[in-house]
């Protein structure tokens, strides 16, 4: 059944690359649009406010696809992007894809920051405050590192959940992992075989990720409860 793979594993070595890849760059630039929304989001300017939520709403409210279309085609009006080969796809569609993937993952990043935030007891900020420290300083040296032991779970899963989305950058030309099984099934005329295997590379890829999200929290943890029995 899987006889096939001796031919056409390299394409399959460099889909899963090529996922890898745009699964980072989508993270990174998750993380960072995150941070810096609920930053805006806990901004005492409204209109910072304002510009956070609807960009949050936005983002959630309509289907990646959609986002992943507008951004490549839009981008590609502005910019001239070159079309340098890298992985068996163009720069033009990879670096749209990931900026679509990563501007995805930051509204739900954002919001996942903002429960591990409102975790905390309000005291924490109030005692940074009152040692002089500045609202960004607290937050970031006092507060966040408290919050992202509460929430390393859900920032897993929504990992998870962008190294799965990343098969939509297909739509537009990206030669990842679902592209390359795609390709594959065309040659052979049976799409089966190689959607499994491509089925079989997210599994690796995602239990990859849950293990290491998993071994972060106990070792968390574990530094939790020694500083809690220090004090």
């Amino acid at each position: 059944m899987f006889s096939f793979l001796k031919h056409y594993y390299p394409v399959f070595v460099q889909g899963t690359a090529q996922t890898i890849l745009i699964s980072i760059i989508g993270i990174l630039i998750g993380i960072i649009l995150g941070l810096f929304f609920v930053t805006l989001r806990r901004s005492k300017v409204k209109l910072c406010q304002y510009i956070a939520r609807v960009y949050i709403a936005i983002v959630r409210g309509t289907p990646s696809m959609i986002q992943v279309m507008l951004i490549y085609y839009g981008l590609s009006k502005v910019l001239d992007i070159p079309q340098i080969q890298f992985l068996g796809s163009g720069l033009d569609r990879m670096i749209p894809g990931s900026i679509a993937l990563g501007i995805n993952s930051g509204a739900y990043t954002a919001e996942i920051f903002r429960s591990g935030l409102i975790s905390i007891p309000r005291g924490q900020t109030e005692a940074g405050l009152s040692l002089g420290l500045s609202d960004h300083t607290t937050l970031f040296s006092i507060v966040m590192p408290q919050a992202v032991r509460n929430i390393l779970p859900a920032l897993g899963n929504e990992f998870i959940t962008l190294i799965k989305e990343s098969s939509v950058l297909f739509y537009i030309g990206v030669q990842e992992v679902t592209a390359q099984a795609l390709g594959v099934g065309g040659t052979l005329y049976n799409f089966i075989p190689p959607l499994l295997v491509a089925a079989i590379i997210y599994f690796v890829l995602t239990f990859s990720m849950s293990q290491v999200i998993s071994l972060l929290e106990r070792r968390l943890g574990t530094a939790y409860l020694k500083v809690n029995q220090e004090e």
